[in-house]
């Protein structure tokens, strides 16, 4: 028998015992699933790219009977975030806030279309609940924004009337005529400012580098969810390539091969092989669940998604050597795979607790996660799939991947004894 065919044999009867583990199998394959199908249920959100509704309970008192109080009582009942109860007295809509029914409430004074009608400073009140600092935050800037559409109105009606009274056009006219002739000029202006908003001349695109207009979705945020439990639980592999090799070692497995008339370097590569297709076969059932399941983007280049993740598979498989050359016993190679897996899986960003991504945060914490694999995997994954990067974009990150299997496989064949 050749080498070639040996190392296959060999590749065939890891993948036999490694199928009949159903606890690690369970932990390679259901586990992520499980923990993708949490987050979803925690995130629902995510999988229609629309954001959380908010819905703030407020209260609305309009003291002021002109146009421009009941603009912004209009302005504030149409807006989805705002569930508004209308009261007649500040007073009790102070005491609701003040028992926690309402965010916040939102007064409008008397004299507000009055001021604003002769260009007078004015102010509406906006008072919150300090337990709910958050929902008060939300409900100011809201206010903001309603006011700042009516501070345009107040503006653009002051400049009518300040150049029509300057340049003597309608010195002759009753007031009634005056008044009309301003509210048409007004209406005129308002009526191309809000077709303007609704067309803007100038638009905001958001484009990739390769120049694909992006928006954020929820598909986004898979891309980055489900690749981040994959890589987690591949590494998991270390662990099971570790016992492996050294339960071999104790049954006295390994003496008997070598006794054989082949190179040592087949029994290693043979089950390095069968390590680097189970994370295959990981990547690429975990990949299509989230792909059919909850619409995440694959990108645009099949072959970089396959170069990275033979990449992870080659260093998981490397890593899982290395392990088995510090542990004495197959029961410690299960305990320092697994702890190493979850130590670096939350070091390198593959436990998505936070965003932006640890990998890409700067500072200590952004450099220390780039010192481990997960984080490069991940990296290149979340490139790919959210940002449609090319193969070429991904190479750092393939490269690094590559570098740090060979630096396992490297010490592991030079630690590790068959006898």
């Amino acid at each position: 028998m050749n080498p070639v065919s040996y190392a296959l044999s060999v590749t065939w009867k890891e993948l036999q015992v490694i199928a009949k583990d159903r606890v690690w199998l369970m932990i390679l394959f259901l586990m992520p699933i499980g923990f993708g199908a949490m987050v979803v249920a925690a995130n629902p959100w995510a999988t229609s790219g629309e954001a959380p509704a908010i819905h703030l309970d407020v209260g609305l008192v309009n003291d002021d009977a002109g146009d421009f109080g009941l603009e912004v009582a209009k302005s504030i009942g149409g807006i989805q975030e705002l569930v508004i109860e209308t009261f007649d007295a500040r007073a009790e809509a102070e005491r609701r806030v003040q028992q926690g029914e309402k965010a916040a409430a939102i007064v409008i004074p008397a004299d507000f279309s009055q001021r604003i009608d002769t260009y007078t400073p004015t102010a509406i009140e906006v008072i919150v609940d300090p337990a709910q600092p958050e929902s008060a935050s939300i409900v100011t800037g809201i206010m903001n924004q309603v006011v700042a559409e009516v501070t345009i109105w107040g503006e653009v009606q002051h400049g009518i009337r300040a150049v029509l009274n300057e340049s003597g056009l309608l010195a002759s006219a009753s007031p009634e005529q005056q008044r009309a002739a301003e509210a048409q000029t007004l209406g005129v202006i308002m009526t191309r400012l809000n077709e303007l908003r609704r067309n803007p001349a100038i638009a905001v695109v958001s484009e990739d580098l390769a120049g694909v207009e992006t928006q954020g979705s929820g598909a986004d945020f898979f891309a980055y969810v489900f690749p981040a439990f994959t890589v987690m639980f591949v590494f998991f592999i270390v662990a099971v390539a570790a016992n492996s090799l050294l339960t071999e070692r104790e049954s006295g497995t390994f003496r008997r091969l070598l006794a054989a008339p082949i190179p040592r370097w087949t029994i290693v590569a043979g089950k390095m092989l069968a390590y680097m297709l189970v994370v295959c076969l990981q990547v690429a059932l975990l990949f299509s669940i989230a792909y059919f399941a909850f619409h995440m983007p694959l990108g645009q280049s099949p072959l970089a998604l396959i170069v990275v993740t033979i990449g992870v598979a080659l260093t998981a498989a490397a890593l899982g050597m290395l392990v088995a050359t510090i542990a004495k016993t197959p029961k410690q190679a299960d305990n320092i795979g697994s702890l190493a897996a979850l130590i670096m899986a939350g070091v390198g960003g593959a436990m998505p607790v936070s965003w932006p991504p640890i990998f890409r945060a700067e500072g200590f914490a952004g450099t220390l996660s780039n010192l481990t694999p997960q984080a490069h995997a991940v990296d290149a994954y979340f490139s790919l799939m959210a940002e449609n990067a090319s193969l070429t974009q991904v190479l750092p990150q393939v490269g690094i991947l590559l570098a740090m299997a060979a630096g396992f496989f490297v010490i592991a064949a030079r630690r590790f004894r068959f006898e």
